[in-house]
């Protein structure tokens, strides 16, 4: 299989069956590519990105007798391709002992696939994290389509989804209906403004070959403006360092690719 170099970061890690990857400090997450199924099938610096951002930003270690830390966080994904971003903020979740429950959603019943076969094979520490994978596309209806449970997540992961403006509207859309709700209850998450409702943390990277994914994020950014949704970049805590993503290729090992976010 011949893969368009334009469309991958590293064409020679997209060729890959299989990569190992590993955040700083985090269990090795063992991640299947698909490349047959086009761009899905693939794994991306932009998961590895979003990955590090909600492990070191999002979860925290469990406190002692706090009843929120108690709670599994609940981690919803959209657009989740291979998994990889969700799978391995899965494995830091069980490395540090917080509960979670995570659904991995996308539009492509292939995509599905890849991603519970990854779900399948992932080595958790603990047996207080829970993964779920199933078919869900932009647009839908939250209430219909979710389990109920997820329609009103804690965290909203969506890495590199944005590659046409057509795409834009649904996903700005979808993202109302579960950031609408006001009634949350106790939050799993540190800060109190977190505690009120849920927010989504977006990664995407521009390509010069497709000019069509900065007219993407723009209309995504509009549509939000549009439906009452604050959009903003987000950044690490003051002083908190960045942390390094090594993949290498599972059958041969070697020094693969490292990358700090």
């Amino acid at each position: 299989l011949e893969l368009c170099p334009r469309s991958y970061d590293v064409v020679e890690r997209a060729e890959l069956d299989t990569l190992c990857v590993q955040l700083e400090g985090m269990p090795t997450v063992s991640i299947a590519q698909n490349t047959c199924i086009g761009i899905p099938g693939a794994m991306y610096d932009c998961a590895l990105a979003l990955a590090s951002f909600v492990v070191d930003e999002i979860i925290v270690n469990k406190r002692e007798g706090d009843p929120a830390a108690a709670r599994a966080m609940r981690i919803l994904e959209l657009g989740t391709g291979s998994g990889a971003c969700a799978l391995l903020v899965a494995a830091a979740c069980s490395s540090r002992g917080v509960p979670a429950r995570l659904l991995l959603t996308d539009r492509n019943p292939k995509s599905v696939d890849l991603a519970r076969r990854n779900a399948d094979v992932l080595q958790l520490s603990s047996g207080n994290v829970e993964i779920d994978v199933a078919r869900f596309a932009f647009g839908e209806d939250v209430g219909t389509n979710l389990p109920t449970d997820f329609a009103t997540p804690d965290v909203v992961v969506v890495s590199d989804v944005l590659y046409t403006p057509e795409s834009a509207v649904p996903l700005a859309r979808t993202l109302r209906q579960i950031l609408r709700h006001d009634d949350y209850g106790e939050s799993v998450l540190a800060s109190p403004a977190d505690r009120r409702q849920p927010a989504c943390y977006l990664a995407w990277r521009p390509r010069s070959c497709n000019p069509d994914k900065v007219t993407a994020v723009k209309a995504f950014i509009v549509e939000c403006g549009a439906l009452g949704l604050f959009v903003h970049d987000a950044s690490r805590s003051n002083g908190r360092a960045t942390s390094t993503a090594r993949v290498w290729d599972e059958a041969a090992g070697g020094e693969g690719w490292s990358q700090t976010y």
